[in-house]
């Protein structure tokens, strides 16, 4: 099981996080209020999942993101109410959604890699995905990867494993 990492830059909200978790069965093993600190702690361990606010005091959740080694994801808790998913960065709004934060979490711990990670042409079979599902239910971009994103996430596979089976079923 991968290492959790709680960065977030009151320590009252950080214990908070930590005490949910613990709760819900999963091992915290680092809490901390800067990304410098995700960054070093992220050198010594092989693959994690980081649980921080959206921007700590040195940087951003996407630069933590960035500079991360292959292996970690990133779950960012955002006060700007927009869910998000790039890269290897999840993008949650607050107020956290408990059963959603948890489920998230239970997958990206449980994954053998970084479950968000792309690579290759990964991006365009998504798109591809994507297209179909807005042709077939009229909906817009955005809501087509959010459902994306959640039929991912309740699934328990990758989006782009997923987005090849939505291709594969409508070209068939």
């Amino acid at each position: 099981m991968k290492e959790i990492i709680i960065a977030y830059p009151v320590k009252e909200v950080a214990l908070q996080l930590r005490a949910m978790l613990v709760g819900e069965g999963f091992h915290v093993s680092h809490v901390c209020a800067l990304g410098s600190s995700v960054l070093g702690i992220t050198q010594e361990l092989s693959e994690g999942v980081i649980v921080c606010a959206s921007i700590l005091s040195d940087m951003s959740a996407g630069v933590i993101a960035e500079n991360l080694p292959i292996g970690f994801d990133i779950v960012a808790l955002s006060k700007s109410g927009v869910e998000s998913y790039t890269g290897n960065l999840i993008s949650l709004p607050l107020p956290i959604d408990k059963a959603e934060f948890i489920n998230t979490i239970a997958i990206l711990v449980s994954s053998r890699s970084g479950f968000t990670r792309r690579q290759g042409n990964d991006s365009e079979i998504i798109s591809n995905a994507k297209t179909i599902i807005m042709n077939r239910m009229g909906i817009t971009e955005s809501h087509a990867h959010r459902y994306l994103q959640k039929k991912s996430m309740a699934s328990g596979k990758k989006l782009v494993e997923l987005a090849k089976e939505i291709i594969n079923d409508f070209t068939d």
